[in-house]
């Protein structure tokens, strides 16, 4: 209520004969335009290590109401430049998790993977990202 009253005040003002300028308003910026960064769970390690060929599930906390989307991304050393790129997701709101396949790393490899939480409207947060160097075995 307060905010509309505000906004009233400041219409007629800026309309009022003699003012000069001219003037405009945004109703753009807010929470919902804003949303937060994703917080990493896993894995958040300098060393990762794969046994017998299970797949690597990546985590998060999901705990943002208003999220619609995740993009996932996982690139091939510590850039992230898309000829790095090795994996691209875009997961549901409702995900906490995403598994991949252990045949995408290599041992002894170092790997970066990002974050970006999609909110109503579009609006992405800044991307959280983890590297880590992989380890395979039995």
């Amino acid at each position: 209520m307060r905010k509309a009253l505000i906004l009233i005040i400041l219409f007629f003002l800026l309309s009022a004969p003699g003012f000069a300028g001219t003037a405009s308003l945004t109703f753009d910026s807010g929470p919902y335009n804003n949303p937060p960064a994703p917080r990493l769970r896993y894995p958040i390690y300098n060393t990762v290590a794969i046994k017998d060929g299970q797949p690597l599930e990546f985590r998060w906390w999901n705990d943002w109401t208003d999220t619609t989307g995740y993009l996932l991304r996982i690139y091939k050393g510590y850039n992230m430049y898309a000829d790095g790129l090795i994996l691209k997701e875009k997961l549901p709101g409702s995900a906490s998790s995403f598994k991949v396949n252990a045949d995408l790393f290599e041992d002894g490899e170092t790997y970066t993977w990002s974050l970006v939480r999609i909110a109503f409207a579009g609006y992405k947060s800044d991307k959280s990202f983890n590297s880590f160097k992989v380890t395979k075995g039995n």
